[in-house]
């Protein structure tokens, strides 16, 4: 009962001293908003790349296996031809795995009479449409007849498109790669520059064994596509593939693996790398504004009970422990930074769905600003209220009368 008395006892006083209340909300205010406006945006930008990637067709139940050894995107070993046909083939044959599409890459020339550009040719199989889920907006993808007749056929991307036929219709057309003729039968849905500035659309996609035979004259692969039949199956498949290619390469134990795996959670830290290092960096200023809200509400309340002096002797003399002006003093104070909590959540909410709605940042709204601001309030309110708590109750009650 003595708590609820005291907890009635803080509101009165909060009520009667609204300019102080004020200010020492709006400190916190302030703070809780940026924080809940940072964590919108590192959300919305994590959303945002997670679409793009499946925009691109590396959903999350796939994953590829690049030809030479490191981390991501940056290779460490110049070894790149150990991958084979034959890899292909082991790992479509474990359980947990729905396709697999083998690949070989070159950059090279594409040519349509006096136009040229420079672009990435693959060489691929029939299942690469499935696997990324490309559609194609004119003519047709490639076919099993085009593999196994080795075929001189290209669908093209929209980049290649637009710099070698302008705006002329390309479908039947020829072009050249190499010293080899090659007929357009379909063309690529564009997909747009990604915000790291790759361009998924600078493509052109011929029949692996074409690639093998006319291109490249080279039997080892780029990189391999793996598709599981779940999600929630790619860390166990991911292990499987690295113990079938250390078998099939002849890696000893202490040999670095010869490949590496790309993800589409590996591709989102790297792309998010520089942007997760800002919002870091908002957080702790968010932080630190948070604090200086709590140094706010200490010297307000300190200042306060200076004014209130005769209001603590008098609840004193009337029978008020020590403890009870200290459990007043700490219920304003934490009261006040929950209310600067629930404000500042509002005021972040709106600038958040401000930035998402205008189009200005990406922004997702998620629980974990309500939690953080609960528990930064509650500390708050704690630590920097229990100073001026304790010397409201120290003080002798004959002086708080007197003065």
């Amino acid at each position: 009962m003595r708590i609820f008395k005291n907890l009635r006892q803080a509101l009165r006083g909060l009520k009667l001293n609204r300019g102080n209340t004020l200010l020492m909300t709006i400190g916190v205010m302030i703070g809780i908003a940026s924080l809940t406006v940072i964590v919108a945006i590192g959300f919305g930008i994590k959303v945002k790349v997670l679409d793009r990637i499946a925009n691109l067709g590396f959903g999350p139940e796939s994953f590829s296996v690049i030809a030479g050894g490191g981390k991501m995107f940056f290779s460490r070993s110049k070894n790149t031809t150990s991958m084979s046909l034959e890899d292909a083939e082991d790992l479509l044959a474990l359980p947990t795995v729905r396709l697999v599409v083998p690949r070989q890459r070159k950059r090279m020339q594409i040519i349509n009479k006096k136009e040229f550009t420079s672009t990435r040719v693959y060489g691929v199989t029939p299942d690469w449409q499935r696997a990324r889920g490309w559609h194609v907006v004119d003519g047709v993808f490639l076919s099993d007849s085009d593999l196994d007749r080795k075929k001189k056929v290209v669908v093209l991307g929209a980049t290649p498109v637009r710099k070698i036929f302008k705006v002329a219709d390309p479908i039947g057309k020829m072009v050249r790669l190499q010293n080899n003729y090659y007929e357009v039968i379909g063309l690529l849905e564009e997909k747009g520059l990604t915000e790291s500035g790759y361009d998924p659309d600078d493509r052109a996609l011929i029949p692996l064994t074409t690639s093998i035979s006319r291109l490249t004259h080279e039997t080892h692969l780029h990189s391999i596509k793996v598709v599981t039949l779940d999600a929630s199956q790619v860390p166990e498949t991911m292990e499987a593939v690295k113990q079938v290619l250390r078998r099939n390469h002849n890696l000893s134990i202490l040999s670095e693996d010869d490949f590496r795996f790309i993800t589409p959670e590996g591709i989102m830290e790297w792309v998010t790398e520089s942007a997760q290092a800002m919002n870091r960096m908002l957080i702790l200023i968010s932080t630190v504004s948070l604090l200086v809200g709590g140094v706010v509400i200490m010297n307000i309340l300190l200042v306060s009970i200076r004014e209130r002096v005769r209001e603590i002797g008098i609840r004193r003399c009337f029978g008020a422990r020590k403890s009870d002006i200290t459990l007043q003093f700490l219920f304003e104070s934490v009261l006040v930074s929950l209310l600067g909590g629930v404000l500042g959540i509002g005021l972040g909410l709106s600038i958040s769905f401000g930035l998402k709605r205008f189009d200005i940042i990406p922004t997702q709204v998620t629980w974990e600003p309500f939690v953080l601001s609960f528990v930064f309030c509650t500390l708050i309110g704690l630590i920097f209220g229990i100073h001026p708590a304790r010397k409201a109750a120290l003080m002798s009650p004959e002086e708080s009368i007197r003065s």
